[in-house]
């Protein structure tokens, strides 16, 4: 009796291993059918993506071509302002429009008060910015000379105040505040060698940044 028993229990382990097979390979099958018909979906959201894709960027090209047309016209238009004014110059790099205005012209010695020299140049400067919406960083940057000053306590606080006046300046001829931002690196961002005279003159400057857009 004992030997029946399990003879039994074996047969009905069997079958039950069979049934499990049988339904693993209908959830792999109907798995695989689940694939084929999402890979099928996907193609057809795909192109029609590709299609949307291609109509944004037909669209987005002519804005493009305009604001580097734009922005060629204010870095020209800055150059006319400049002519043969010593100190002052213009470029353009990966951040925009920079324009560099060196201590020599815009500020006296250990001082952040602009001269009277430079304020008819940041007079066009700020007619220019008045016609445009871009975004607009102030640097202030120094040589690594210690400063020697009463006011002034380093060389951050000093290139801090320069790009300070220059963004009042701009406030007060009617641009609006929220367009700037300010930083003052004091001599760690120098663009020369300060071991020499000539280099500390050019490290010693203030950065106006015409940002593209």
């Amino acid at each position: 009796m004992i030997r029946k028993k399990k003879k039994e229990e074996e047969g009905e382990n069997l079958d039950r291993w069979l049934i499990s097979y049988a339904d693993f390979i209908t959830l792999l099958f109907t798995f695989f059918a689940a694939l084929y018909a999402l890979s099928t979906l996907d193609k057809l959201k795909a192109e029609k993506f590709s299609g949307s894709l291609r109509q944004a960027f037909s669209i987005i090209e002519q804005p493009i071509y305009l604001y580097e047309q734009r922005n060629t016209m204010i870095f020209e238009d800055i150059r006319e302002l400049i002519h043969e004014l010593p100190g002052v110059n213009v470029k353009r790099d990966s951040r925009g429009i920079v324009i560099t205005l060196t201590d020599a012209i815009s500020f006296a010695s250990g001082s952040a008060e602009l001269t009277n020299e430079i304020k008819p140049f940041l007079d066009g400067v700020s007619r220019i910015l008045r016609t445009i919406t871009n975004k607009i960083t102030i640097e202030g940057h120094t040589d690594n000379v210690p400063i020697v000053s009463g006011r002034y306590h380093s060389n951050f606080e000093l290139s801090t105040a320069r790009a300070s006046s220059v963004l009042r300046y701009f406030i007060d001829k009617g641009l609006m505040p929220d367009r700037f931002a300010i930083a003052g690196y004091g001599e760690f961002r120098p663009i020369a060698d300060n071991t020499n005279a000539d280099g500390r003159a050019r490290n010693r400057r203030v950065e106006i940044i015409i940002h593209p857009y």
